[in-house]
């Protein structure tokens, strides 16, 4: 490592390689005080080199093998460790930030990236490629074997390299830097959300704007409770729903139609198919009304986000 780390900061760059679902699962283990101090690490922390992340991951597990309270930790990490190791600082960019970075690559360098990124960071990318591209980066990821993992791990060097020098132009803080807590705090019980929050306002309140900013988008439509998100459609015009549904995922779609009544679904539907293009700022302008009649509904108490042990942390 280029300097010795505290303890927190290990803690927090084993929690960006493992996830937010995973990292909400272990700060519940932690103190307030220490969730606060974690989380602001995290959204400090730039770029983490392929290094200091194994040296973090290894030292971690072999620390932890002699405590049988840690072996279920241990698993996780084992599980995780061979897929969060290649183009892991892809994460937080955009499909067009992405796409600037593999530019000029060869197809086949393309296709074994795109492999290995969350399928809806991967549709992002490939949806901004000319057609004939296109096509042959899906046939290309469909039919190749994956190269030795010797040959990946010097490719996730020169791309890692490529990244980095590229410093603030892939490194926008609204978007990117704290989307990592955003998650992490999605997915914790409310309480934990809560009281972080809240230290957080206390500590820095300009952080906690920024990630406030980030706790809510429309694709987290995907983890909202039926009952709300039914309430929420029932009081929304059919055109701002199908204005909404022009760039939402699959998961998104199919979760608002499975909420809507059949006569609503048809009348959305009807409405979709006369669209056509639409500036992007209409799309994102509808789907905020949706977003926001959400976050009105949760302001009120309702439960509205799914969230692992809802019922917070048991005292």
């Amino acid at each position: 490592m280029s300097k010795e780390l505290t303890n927190k900061e290990r803690v927090a760059i084993l929690l960006l390689n493992l996830g937010p679902e995973v990292a909400a699962d272990i700060l519940g283990g932690f103190a307030e005080n220490e969730i606060s101090e974690i989380s602001e690490i995290i959204g400090a922390i730039r770029n983490v080199d392929h290094n200091t992340s194994i040296e973090v991951l290894d030292e971690f597990m072999q620390q932890s093998e002699s405590y049988r309270q840690s072996e279920e930790i241990i698993d996780v990490i084992k599980d995780h460790r061979p897929s969060i190791i290649p183009f892991r600082y892809f994460k937080h960019l955009l499909g067009d930030e992405i796409m600037s970075i593999l530019s000029g690559e060869h197809p086949q360098l393309i296709a074994l990236v795109l492999s290995y990124l969350e399928p809806q960071q991967s549709a992002d990318v490939v949806a901004i490629m000319p057609e004939e591209m296109r096509i042959d980066i899906l046939n290309k990821i469909a039919i190749s074997t994956p190269p030795p993992v010797q040959i990946i791990k010097q490719i996730d060097e020169l791309l890692e390299t490529k990244v980095v020098s590229l410093g603030d132009r892939v490194d926008t803080p609204s978007e990117r830097k704290f989307r990592t807590i955003a998650e992490i705090l999605n997915r914790s019980d409310s309480i934990t959300e809560k009281t972080i929050m809240q230290r957080l306002k206390e500590d820095d309140p300009d952080l906690a704007k920024e990630i406030k900013a980030l706790m809510f988008v429309f694709e987290d439509i995907a983890i909202v409770e039926d009952m709300a998100l039914r309430k929420v459609l029932s009081e929304t015009d059919t055109s701002t729903i199908a204005m909404s549904l022009k760039t939402a995922s699959k998961e998104v779609r199919d979760k608002m139609f499975k909420n809507m009544s059949k006569r609503m679904g048809d009348m959305v539907a009807e409405e979709q198919e006369i669209l056509g293009p639409k500036p992007l700022s209409e799309v994102e302008a509808a789907q905020k009304v949706i977003v926001d009649n959400l976050s009105k509904l949760e302001a009120q108490g309702e439960a509205v986000r799914k969230k692992s042990q809802d019922e917070g942390p048991l005292v």
